[in-house]
């Protein structure tokens, strides 16, 4: 959870939280005791669609707002055209006090400078000068690749050798056992050996690539081997609980480690494995708070396959507006 103040300060935290400049939207940030616990960033309403943009908000944060005690919020409209003036934040206001969780601060990004929302412009500096904050700086020095879609390497054709070894850990699969309560545990091992070479290479290796091909091209392969990144369950429902952010991951380190190295491997590995990998990869975004890349994952995965059932489902989980107890309980 995050304090932030000042108008800049919290505009340059919204970009840092979304690994994103956003546009044409507002961010909601959800407060408890004056700390930030959440981010969410919904597109104004288009076409006087008043109404549909505020029950979809409420729709969005109120089991939120219940779940995590959020007692305020804290709004920043990127909006060069001020749209969001007049019925539509009357609107929003009005929402937000009736779920108690009043507005305490808005914030105007508009036309390259950031201001009060509801002051007379005198107050305004330039959007640039988030870039000296605290926050900004800090991720920069210490923050991880955000990892986005648009920076994923194409790959036509798995190779020769990563194929091979693909397929002998596809075969390997089959003897793993009959439950859940067998396999969950061998996956797990494996996914977490797999991890611990990738690191100390420094990149995925051909091993590795072929281990994550064979593994993820087998649907409870690719289910357990994304279960290993959130935790260690063995029954139906504790891993149901896990891939539905119904539990906080045990080790954040191995959900970064693994998130990254299943980026990194889609520039070895094409078909379906590719598929399910670009959904692990969307499950780690989701987990982590960035529903927004998460999506953006699941776009590539049914441009690949129009009717992949996973990538399908998982879409609409995230348009629900779910977030995960993961992202809502950060470390401070």
């Amino acid at each position: 959870m995050t304090s932030i103040s000042s108008n800049v300060s919290i505009v340059a935290f919204v970009r840092t939280s979304l690994k994103f400049e956003p546009q044409n939207s507002v961010a909601i940030l959800l407060c408890k005791r004056q700390v930030v616990v959440a981010t969410l960033r919904v597109d104004l309403a288009h076409g006087g669609h008043v109404t549909q943009w505020i029950n979809s908000i409420h729709g969005i944060i109120g089991q939120i707002v219940i779940d995590q005690a959020i007692d305020s919020t804290v709004l920043v409209a990127y909006d060069d055209r001020e749209e969001l003036k007049g019925r539509m934040y009357g609107e929003l206001d009005t929402l937000m006090m009736q779920i108690g969780t009043p507005v305490r601060h808005t914030v105007l990004v508009a036309n390259g400078q950031i201001m009060d929302f509801n002051g007379d412009g005198t107050d305004a500096v330039a959007y640039e000068e988030i870039e000296a904050e605290a926050v900004t700086l800090d991720d920069r020095l210490h923050g991880k690749n955000p990892l986005r879609a648009k920076d994923i390497e194409h790959c036509e054709e798995t190779s020769t050798e990563v194929q091979a070894i693909a397929e002998v850990q596809e075969t390997a699969m089959f003897s793993m056992g009959d439950s859940i309560e067998e396999i969950a545990p061998k996956i797990g091992h494996e996914m977490a050996t797999q991890i611990a070479i990738y690191n100390e290479a420094g990149e995925v290796t051909t091993e590795v690539a072929g281990w994550l091909a064979g593994t993820f091209s087998v649907k409870l392969g690719r289910d357990m081997a994304v279960l290993a990144l959130a935790g260690t369950a063995t029954d139906t429902k504790s891993v149901a609980d896990y891939l539905l952010g119904n539990r906080i991951v045990e080790d954040r380190k191995i959900l970064e480690d693994g998130h990254a190295m299943l980026f990194e491997s889609l520039a070895r590995i094409a078909g379906t494995a590719r598929a399910n990998i670009l959904c692990a990869v969307a499950w780690a975004h989701w987990t982590r708070g960035n529903s927004t890349e998460a999506m953006a994952m699941l776009t590539e995965v049914i441009e690949l396959e129009p009717n992949h059932e996973l990538g399908t489902l998982f879409m609409r989980v995230i348009a629900s507006g779910k977030m995960t107890e993961t992202a809502l309980n950060k470390p401070e």
